[in-house]
């Protein structure tokens, strides 16, 4: 272990004070450490990166090293953190026990995405959360078919649907009631957001299918307006005819878990 970046959350270490704490616990270990606070800067040169922050700062992370095979250790600055392998309290013995080598490695999926939209097809990933179609305007619901590898399933007149990964399955997908998958699961969970029938549930399939979802209508007289997000990122707007087309990332991302807490021990803390 040669080189560690440190990405610290401005907001959340403000005037870097523990990520300067933590380099300076580490440099006497290591051959080089790199505090940084924009994820662009993490170069191949990396052996780990360490990030000071909630989930949304390793996922972050997750986006700029997925296929690179740089793992990531979460020290939790949130709320929730679920993505996070270390609490604050637990800092510098964590840091022991990855010098010592006592870690492991999880790898875990993403998602990409095709989005077509009359003669204009776009990529975009890799997505660590979910792939979301949603409705624009609070008023209104959207029409939307889905398919898997090619087999209709069902039309669901709702908010929008949700397309997560394991990883995801405690972010939107759990406040839309959708099942918690253990993050080293190869499946895919599709989740209708708030579907106008009670009888629309949730469905998880496998990792290896192909996910397609088009938008119809849900009123002959207008065209349905839908956004596009993924990872909570506003990737663009849609309408009625549009077509998603949503698969597992060739591109992985890893995750260093140390200590003995399992998933079921965090997710059965966090959840009360």
């Amino acid at each position: 272990m040669d080189d560690i970046v440190i990405l610290f959350d401005k907001k959340k270490d403000p005037g870097q004070e523990t990520a300067n704490e933590l380099a300076r616990y580490l440099e006497n270990e290591v051959k080089t450490v790199r505090i940084t606070s924009e994820v662009s800067e993490i170069t191949d040169k990396a052996d780990i990166v360490l990030v000071l922050g909630g989930d949304g700062t390793v996922i972050q992370a997750a986006k700029q090293v997925a296929g690179r095979g740089i793992p990531i250790l979460g020290i939790n600055f949130g709320t929730l953190g679920f993505l996070t392998e270390v609490e604050r309290p637990r800092l510098h013995q964590a840091m022991d026990e990855l010098l010592e080598g006592r870690y492991t490695i999880e790898t875990r999926m993403a998602l990409t995405c095709e989005i077509h939209q009359e003669d204009d097809i776009r990529t975009v990933g890799p997505v660590i959360n979910e792939f979301v179609v949603c409705k624009q305007d609070f008023g209104h619901m959207v029409t939307i078919s889905v398919y898997v590898d090619d087999n209709y399933v069902d039309t669901y007149v709702a908010d929008g649907i949700l397309i997560s990964t394991p990883t995801g399955s405690t972010a939107y997908n759990l406040s839309a009631q959708g099942p918690i998958l253990a993050p080293d699961m190869e499946a895919l969970i599709i989740t209708p957001i708030c579907p106008h029938s009670l009888s629309k549930k949730p469905l998880i399939v496998s990792s290896d299918t192909t996910i397609r979802l088009k938008i119809n209508r849900t009123k002959a007289a207008y065209s349905d307006e839908a956004a596009i997000r993924g990872d909570g990122l506003l990737l663009g707007e849609a309408t009625s005819g549009d077509e998603f087309t949503i698969r597992k990332s060739a591109a992985t991302f890893d995750m260093i878990h140390v200590g003995e807490v399992s998933f079921y021990d965090k997710m059965r803390v966090k959840l009360g």
